[in-house]
C-alpha cells in the first residue's frame, strides 16, 4: 500500500479544517495574508508549503500547526488522521 507523503496529507488536513469552520479558501487567504490561488494549490497538493506558510495558514484557521501536522502524519502512516 502506497504510503501519502506529508504534503498530501496536509492539503487534506487543511481542507477538512477549512471545510468544517466553513470558510472559503479567499477568507482563509485573507486570514493568513496569502493568496486564495496559494490556497488552491497546497489543498491540491500541487505545491509543498514551508513551515511559514503552514504556520501562517493555521493562525488563519485558528489551530495549532502542531495538531494539523499530528493529523497529517497519522494519514501519512496509514492511519485515522481525523479523531
Amino acid at each position: 500500500m502506497r504510503h501519502k507523503d506529508l504534503s498530501e496529507s496536509f492539503a487534506e488536513v487543511l481542507r477538512k479544517y477549512r471545510t468544517e469552520k466553513k470558510i472559503t479558501q479567499e477568507s482563509l487567504a485573507e486570514k493568513a495574508d496569502i493568496t486564495s490561488k496559494m490556497v488552491s494549490l497546497i489543498e491540491r497538493g500541487e505545491i509543498n508549503p514551508s513551515l511559514n506558510l503552514m504556520d501562517s495558514i493555521a493562525q488563519g484557521l485558528g489551530v495549532s500547526l502542531a495538531e494539523m501536522i499530528k493529523e497529517a502524519e497519522k494519514m501519512q502512516r496509514g492511519q485515522s488522521g481525523f479523531d
